[in-house]
């Protein structure tokens, strides 16, 4: 845990694991109100809003490769699904997913920018092997004769054994970890680091 220009890495991974945490909850929160049969599927165009682009002064309108000039919030490709949720596993889980792999990848890659994935804690080795799970396809690629150091968290363990199997459910088989798992180890990660930063600081005073 190096110091760079000045900035205390420990306090940046607290910050950008809580920024992570707090956005988690709130995807999830989101996407739960999706899921009782008596809801609507989501409206896509109620995005547009948060879409909107930042316009060069010397380009004040981008145009789409059709010629027709773009607008903000224009639609991105993206088909608009009549089913709900609970209809549909396999949806459900790619949304799920995506929010809790980005998460992952930004704090592991904190993690490795600051040397902080050398720490032998198990709980911080059970990021990173995650983080390769997540990066191969949603799935462990752990070779019979590699030696990696404890990685468990929670009572979950990657071991060998784990191998060709899926980090995330697909919608139809099982993964090693829930969107909660990912969750709950942003909050330990932040624990963690702050404990971290009292025994630096104690240590600085003595």
């Amino acid at each position: 845990m190096v110091r760079k220009n000045g900035i205390d890495p420990v306090e940046l991974g607290i910050a950008l694991i809580e920024e992570q945490l707090l956005a988690l909850v709130l995807y999830a929160s989101t996407v739960g109100t999706w899921i009782d049969k008596d809801k609507n599927p989501p409206d896509l165009a109620a995005a547009n809003t948060l879409l909107r682009r930042k316009r060069s002064r010397a380009e004040p309108q981008t145009h789409v490769e059709d010629g027709t000039p773009g607008v903000e919030g224009e639609a991105l490709g993206l088909a608009q699904s009549s089913a709900a949720f609970h209809q549909d596993p396999q949806r459900l889980s790619v949304v799920l997913r995506v929010a809790g792999t980005n998460a992952i990848l930004a704090v592991a890659d904190f993690f490795e920018a600051h040397d902080l994935s050398e720490l032998r804690t198990p709980e911080v080795q059970f990021l990173m092997r995650i983080r390769d799970a997540a990066t191969s396809g949603n799935t462990f690629r752990i070779e019979a004769a590699e030696r990696i150091p404890v990685a468990s968290f929670n009572g979950l363990t990657v071991t060998e054994k784990l191998n060709g199997s899926p980090l995330f459910d697909d919608g139809v088989t099982p993964g090693f970890v829930e969107f909660g798992d990912v969750a709950a180890l942003l909050r330990y990660l932040v624990d963690h680091l702050r404990g971290a930063q009292t025994l630096i600081s104690a240590g600085d005073a003595g």
